[in-house]
């Protein structure tokens, strides 16, 4: 029984290793995270902010602002459209426009659309504050391109960490699996010597028991 328990006790401490490995890998990848999401959430809640009225603001211009123009190409690259006006008054007309931004797949971005979103990100002048300039609503359409852009960077070097977690959120699952059993063995030998030992004293306890007796009759005989 202890060379069972050692062995279950030198299990338990693997898997306890094993446990603090997935919380570290885990804590990582979520510091990761936590820089993009404040941009994310600040960017859909500036959307969140905006009307009909502000979309209306930049259907609005026959020939928009530069910044402004920027701020659409960039969406439209998003949304697989072309990056022209004309594509552009289209897509804010849509009535689902505000709610494919807010829903957007921001975990699935192809490659080639991040690449040529990169084109407009790396522009110094392609700043919320300096298209908020030119119109509210577009600074608000900027900063949620912005936070895609940020949000899909953090998740291209959080995914290998995410799938390293699964790998070992798996292990880990077997393992303790494993080692339940062993303790419900353990379990169940340490009762079986308990019972056994229990037996024996009670046993010596009879013996010691009919010795005294047998000493008291042969003294109450002489």
């Amino acid at each position: 029984a202890d060379e069972v328990a050692a062995k279950v006790a030198s299990e338990e401490a693997v898997v306890r290793e094993q446990a603090e490995t997935v919380q570290a890998i885990q804590a990582d990848a979520q510091k990761d995270l936590d820089v993009a999401m404040p941009a994310l959430e600040k960017a859909i809640k500036s959307l969140d902010a905006l009307d009909k009225k502000d979309i209306t603001e930049i259907k609005s211009f026959p020939k928009p602002p530069a910044l402004v123009m920027m701020t659409m190409e960039a969406v439209n690259t998003l949304l697989g459209e072309k990056p022209d006006w004309d594509t552009a008054k289209r897509v804010l007309s849509d009535s689902q426009f505000m709610t494919k931004l807010k829903e957007y797949d921001k975990d699935n971005i192809p490659a080639n659309v991040l690449k040529k979103l990169e084109k407009y990100i790396q522009k110094p002048e392609y700043a919320p504050d300096s298209v908020g300039n030119q119109s509210k609503a577009a600074k608000s359409l900027c900063m949620w391109t912005h936070a895609m852009d940020t949000y899909s960077k953090v998740a291209k070097t959080v995914e290998p960490k995410k799938k390293r977690l699964e790998e070992m959120n798996q292990q880990l699952a077997e393992a303790t699996e494993i080692l339940a059993g062993k303790q419900k063995d353990l379990k169940t030998i340490q009762d079986k010597v308990a019972a056994l030992k229990q037996k024996l004293d009670d046993t010596e306890a009879e013996k010691d028991r009919l010795i005294n007796e047998a000493e008291l009759t042969q003294a109450r005989l002489q």
